[in-house]
């Protein structure tokens, strides 16, 4: 009999064990509640937050309430831009023909006057024209002086009219081919003194000079001398900076604001430099650019001491004639999370709302809010350094 009390207990014994500790484990979990969302302090920083001020904190702070309105304003934007040389400023100097060049007048650095002497090219080519010129021009001198006797004999009947039709017919191509012969010395660049030159010698120097287009100062020399050069192979080129264009690179969409004529104000990129320019706009292309996506608007300016120079960075804050309906709030208003800016908005009497909000521009007085705030809301605009502590302190009190 006692055996088989000591046989049941033996059984009974792991099974009351196990009943033990499921009962226990469920006490446990009941004690420990169910964690349902992150504590405030885990939160993203942008999240909106409440604060309640107490019956003495609103005595104490005395919070400044400014009500929120868009309103039209002239809005202003800033773009980066680049400086080129301004059209009809610029000139690439070239040869038109064959040779090797002979002499350079003038090397980087140099100031040329328009129509200056710049490079002589040696060719025998352009001894070939120079001479198939000299012999049209001849040929025209000789048929021009026997249409004249011709037409003296018709008149004395001593010659007949067919006859003077076929000297006019000669003289009439000797003038084609003294024409041709000319213009193909006009395409080098040859002036017309400088041709004057060639009939009233007794040698042919078959050395080209290539002159210069426009007045400025000579950029890069791309040749040496005693180089040769093919036909249109550039030598140099040569800058006027007294104007120069400034391209800006605008968003499409700040894009949409600006005109033609709009006031630009021009800057170094470190601006502590100083040198400040005032300029207009003067066109704006249709397109984007390709490699920044941007809309390029173009400022003609004259340059002032030297600046800007062709190929430097500069600033531009460009003052565009459309207005823009914005949301403009004091900035004491504003303040910064981390790297967000915040407001806090009135939910009621001693109530605000720290909201996140995305600012466009700041101003000496104002900020431009992009979005973040409606028309009609209530923004603290005094001790919001006060609200922002205190935000910051329910949620360490919340932990």
């Amino acid at each position: 009999m006692n055996m088989n009390r000591i046989l049941l207990f033996l059984l009974l014994a792991p099974f009351a064990f196990i009943v033990a500790c499921s009962s226990q484990k469920n006490k446990i979990d009941a004690e420990i509640p169910e964690q349902v969302e992150l504590p405030p302090s885990l939160k993203s920083e942008t999240e909106m937050t409440i604060v309640k001020l107490t019956s003495q904190q609103q005595q104490d702070l005395h919070i400044k309430i400014t009500p929120v309105n868009s309103r039209l304003v002239d809005y202003s934007l800033s773009a980066p831009g680049v400086v080129f040389p301004a059209p009809k400023h610029s000139s690439i100097i070239s040869t038109p023909i064959n040779g090797q060049v002979s002499e350079i007048k003038k090397y980087e650095g140099d100031w040329v006057r328009e129509g200056e002497v710049l490079y002589h090219i040696q060719s025998l080519e352009f001894g070939n024209l120079v001479s198939e010129y000299l012999q049209a021009y001849a040929e025209k001198q000789f048929q021009t002086n026997r249409l004249k006797r011709i037409r003296q004999l018709v008149e004395e009947t001593i010659s007949s009219v067919s006859e003077m039709e076929r000297v006019t017919a000669e003289f009439e191509r000797a003038s084609a081919s003294e024409r041709a012969a000319y213009s193909k010395l006009k395409a080098l660049g040859v002036t017309d003194r400088e041709m004057q030159t060639f009939i009233g010698a007794e040698n042919i120097t078959p050395v080209l000079q290539i002159h210069s287009p426009i007045g400025g100062m000579v950029d890069q020399t791309f040749v040496e001398l005693g180089q040769s050069v093919s036909a249109l192979e550039n030598l140099s080129r040569v800058l006027d900076t007294q104007e120069v264009l400034i391209r800006g690179y605008v968003s499409p969409d700040e894009a949409r604001l600006i005109n033609n004529n709009d006031s630009v104000r021009i800057s170094r990129r470190d601006e502590a430099l100083g040198s400040t320019l005032h300029a207009k706009i003067a066109s704006i292309n249709p397109g984007l650019e390709e490699n920044s996506r941007s809309v390029v608007v173009n400022i003609l300016t004259e340059a002032v001491d030297g600046w800007p120079r062709p190929g430097e960075n500069v600033r531009l804050e460009i003052i565009t004639s459309s207005k823009k309906e914005v949301i403009a709030i004091p900035v004491e208003a504003l303040t910064y999370d981390g790297n967000q800016a915040v407001i806090f908005v009135k939910k009621g009497q001693g109530v605000f709302e720290k909201r996140p909000i995305t600012v466009s521009e700041i101003g000496a007085k104002h900020v431009f809010v992009q979005n973040g705030l409606s028309d009609n809301e209530q923004v603290a605009s005094s001790n919001v350094f006060s609200l922002k502590a205190l935000s910051r302190y329910d949620i360490i009190s919340e932990e």
